[in-house]
């Protein structure tokens, strides 16, 4: 059966060899490029010649099905693909002199599936992990016409933008999104040595472990915080509006519904005297899907969003 090619010296920006002849440039020359190497799937395919930059690299890493293809299946940043090479032993490498759209980004701990820095066309390292993107699951900004943030001083119809994932997010335990569930009791048969299985209010996700108590936000990349609660990286604060704004109580039903929650379930936002006579708010008996509780901003509040920490500090 033949073999994925491996790479060579990359600092020499050498091809890749194989059991095959390669197509240009013979055996270890500097263009040289291995045909039918087997990739994702069993597909066979060709290792693209490293060196050439760009910013869709996908899982398929320096394999392309063909030659032609590689300027849109090959051809990875050294920088994400940390061992230099893909999942098949296809050399990817970029040389210092040409600028990468990767030079900005902050992609976490090398060899680490969970919470590194993706896009949905580069996506992630592990072939196990999906990416987590707002181009994929939408952004989180906060307020609006529809969710209204009661006392902010630009107006109740404010909206406050947030990214939902910063840079992009791999996971490998994601509820409706991966294949994988972590479990809590042995986290690092999906979560891999360096993640930790925490509960969260959408299930059980992957975090890479990060120590709270360290300056900063610790190993978590730019954009996350060293959750206390999971000491695991997370999304943290992005505006000092965040900051100082909060769901309360005010809808008169026990618990905090979310506009989200009234349209799915009107019962459950429809106040209890509603079945009796002259209820306290009529027009939550009549429109119980508008009766989801308000964000208010708190205009006492100095609350910040630290740059460092990327949590909200007084």
């Amino acid at each position: 059966m033949l073999r994925a090619c491996v790479a060579l010296t990359l600092a020499l920006g050498l091809g890749c060899t194989s059991t095959v002849t390669p197509s240009d440039g013979g055996p270890g020359g500097p263009d040289a490029t291995s045909v039918g190497v087997p990739g994702p799937d069993g597909a066979i395919g060709v290792c693209c010649r490293p060196g050439s930059p760009s910013c869709n690299c996908t899982l398929e890493g320096g394999w392309a099905p063909s030659l032609d293809e590689c300027p849109v299946f090959g051809t990875c940043d050294v920088r994400y693909w940390g061992s230099g090479t893909d999942p098949w032993g296809c050399p990817v490498l970029i040389p210092d002199s040409l600028t990468s759209c990767l030079d900005e980004i902050d992609l976490g701990v090398v060899g680490q599936s969970a919470g590194e820095a993706c896009t949905p066309l580069r996506g992630c390292r592990s072939a196990t992990a999906t990416c987590l993107h707002d181009d994929v699951l939408g952004d989180a900004d906060v307020g609006g016409p529809d969710d209204p943030i009661l006392g902010h001083p630009d107006g109740e119809d404010t909206v406050v933008e947030r990214t939902r994932f910063p840079d992009g997010w791999c996971n490998t335990s994601y509820p409706g999104e991966t294949m994988s569930t972590c479990d809590p009791a042995n986290p690092e048969i999906v979560c891999g040595i360096v993640g930790t299985c925490a509960e969260l209010d959408v299930g059980l996700v992957c975090l890479e472990i990060c120590d709270p108590s360290a300056p900063g936000n610790d190993l978590c990349r730019d954009g996350y915080a060293c959750d206390a609660d999971h000491a695991g990286c997370l999304p943290g604060c992005q505006t000092d509006d965040e900051c100082r704004i909060a769901r309360q109580e005010t809808n008169g039903v026990e618990g905090l519904q979310t506009p989200e929650d009234c349209s799915a379930d009107p019962l459950a936002c429809t106040p209890a005297d509603c079945a009796g006579t002259g209820p306290a708010d009529p027009d939550a008996c009549s429109d119980p899907e508008s009766n989801f509780d308000r964000l208010v901003y708190d205009t006492e509040s100095a609350a910040v969003c630290d740059p460092e920490s990327y949590r909200c500090t007084d």
